[in-house]
Formats: structure tokens, C-alpha cells, sequence
């Protein structure tokens, strides 16, 4: 069953926070909860993100004018890559916490994680996503 939805995501890092809200569409498959928005922002504008959400793992996949995949399972280090038109870097995401405050696909997850690119230290981040019902008018 397919639900539209309102996302609402925060990243903090370095003591910054980007907000950004976006339209899009909830599923759910067998225990796992697929999340799928466009991009907002403008130099991703373009891209389709598909958040896969398991209870103990989320998987983000990017498609379009950014291609990535980035994969976060607490207490282990994940591989991943970000490609655009100048080229790819690998990515490695070692998670320290995940969060869900949710019921069917819908409330809030949060997670924490270094981030590694090509190897060397990118930051600590913290993302939340907020996802609710959208209401159609």
C-alpha cells in the first residue's frame, strides 16, 4: 500500500543544521519501509532519493544528477559511493546510534555516523527524518 507523505529532514554537523521538506511516497514490503522524494535543494534538483528502512538498518539510494548509495547498520562500518558527472568517491559510514519513534511507516528515525570519504574523515553527522500522512487537498 502506497502513502503520500511529507518529509521533514534535519542534518547536523560541525554545529550546522540544513533543514529541508519534501513530498513523497511510503511503502511498505514485507517488514521493510521504502521512503522515495525528490530532491529539494538546488544542486541535487534532479535526483530521487529511495530510503529503505529495516528496524536494525537504512539504506539511502540517489538516482538521477547524483548517483549514491550509503548504507548505516549500528556498531558496523558500511561501504558506499556518490558519483557525479566529475566522477566517484567511495564513501564508509560507521554508525553509533538509530533511533525510531514511528508506527507504520510513519513518525520519526534518527540516526548518527562518521562519515569517510576516500578514506579520509568527513564528520560526525546526524540525520532525522520526520515523515507524516500528507494531506491532500
Amino acid at each position: 500500500m502506497k502513502k503520500s507523505v511529507q518529509v521533514s529532514i534535519e542534518s547536523y554537523s560541525d554545529g550546522q543544521e540544513i533543514s529541508q521538506k519534501a513530498q513523497g511516497d511510503l511503502y511498505r514490503k514485507g517488514d521493510h519501509y521504502y521512503l522515495r522524494y525528490e530532491e529539494t535543494e538546488a544542486e541535487m534538483r534532479g535526483t530521487v532519493t529511495t530510503v529503505k528502512l529495516e528496524q536494525a538498518r537504512i539504506r539511502i539510494v540517489r538516482s538521477g544528477a547524483i548517483r549514491s548509495e550509503q548504507e548505516f547498520i549500528v556498531g558496523k562500518s558500511c561501504q558506499g559511493i556518490y558519483e557525479t558527472p566529475q566522477g566517484r568517491m567511495g564513501l564508509e559510514t560507521v554508525t553509533h546510534a538509530m533511533y525510531y519513534d514511528w508506527s507504520d511507516g510513519l513518525g520519526t528515525v534518527e540516526w548518527s555516523y562518521d562519515l569517510f570519504v576516500m578514506g579520509d574523515p568527513a564528520g560526525r553527522y546526524r540525520l532525522r527524518f520526520h515523515i507524516a500522512e500528507r494531506q491532500l487537498s
